[in-house]
Parts: C-alpha cells; sequence; structure tokens
C-alpha cells in the first residue's frame, strides 16, 4: 500500500487564527443562509456541495475584508470551485438583493488598511459569540 504525505498545516500564531477564524465563518453562513447556491440557484446543497464563497477573492483583499460576512454567502462546488466563483453573478445577485449601496461600502472598505493578526483575533471572539447566539436563538442576526 502507498503511503500518502499528510498535508502540513503551519503552525505560525496568524495560521492557527486564520483557520479558527474561516471554521467560525463556515459555520456562520450556514446558519444564516438557506443552502443553496447565491450564484447559480441550485439547492438543498450539502456536504462539499455546500461551499461558503467570496463576493471578492481572498487574495485581492486585504486584512480587513478577508473574513468580512458581507462578503460570503454559500454557493455550490461548480460555481466556487469549477467557476472561480462566478464574480459577475455574485455581485449582480448582491447588487439586486442587498442594494447598490451595501455592495458600494464594501468596495469602499477595501482601502481599509490594518493589522492582520489583531483584527483576526479580535473577529475570531466576536464570530464565536454571534455564532452561540445563532445556535441559541435560531434566527439570523
Amino acid at each position: 500500500m502507498k503511503k500518502t504525505r499528510l498535508k502540513k498545516q503551519s503552525k505560525q500564531k496568524i495560521s492557527v487564527v486564520q483557520r479558527k477564524l474561516w471554521k467560525l465563518c463556515r459555520e456562520i453562513i450556514r446558519l444564516k443562509y438557506p443552502h443553496s447556491c447565491y450564484t447559480c440557484g441550485a439547492r438543498n446543497l450539502v456536504g462539499s456541495n455546500l461551499q461558503t464563497g467570496h463576493l471578492l477573492a481572498k487574495a485581492s483583499v486585504g486584512a480587513f475584508l478577508k473574513y468580512d460576512l458581507r462578503l460570503l454567502r454559500p454557493q455550490c462546488a461548480r460555481c466556487n470551485l469549477w467557476e472561480g466563483g462566478r464574480g459577475a453573478d455574485f455581485i449582480e445577485n448582491m447588487r439586486r438583493i442587498e442594494g447598490d449601496s451595501y455592495v458600494n461600502q464594501i468596495l469602499e472598505d477595501r482601502k481599509i488598511t490594518i493589522s492582520a493578526y489583531d483584527h483576526y483575533v479580535n473577529l475570531v471572539s466576536e464570530y464565536s459569540i454571534l455564532l452561540e447566539k445563532l445556535k441559541k436563538d435560531g434566527i439570523p442576526v
């Protein structure tokens, strides 16, 4: 039997915090929104087909927006992985559903620069509280 390599995870402080933060973001999005694709409308997404997609690619935004819940919505694996997130459809739907001012504020917030580690630590505590509230109440915040 061939041995497989385990994917090594960084043990740097910021990487550990980012993994915690992304896990919290995924859980919050799954509780807050229906399990249907934000871009194509596919319904009843489960398992690996239920992904958390970004309005803007994580690589193209700074630390302030990287884990911002305003940018995150459920997507199917086809849209998120194989079609690169379908950014044009994503932003069009967000403008239609949330409004132009909502999207314009997000785009304006791209200019904000902050200390990543400190911001991420604050978000972990903030999102932990939000997740507990969502689990307790069962209603969107």
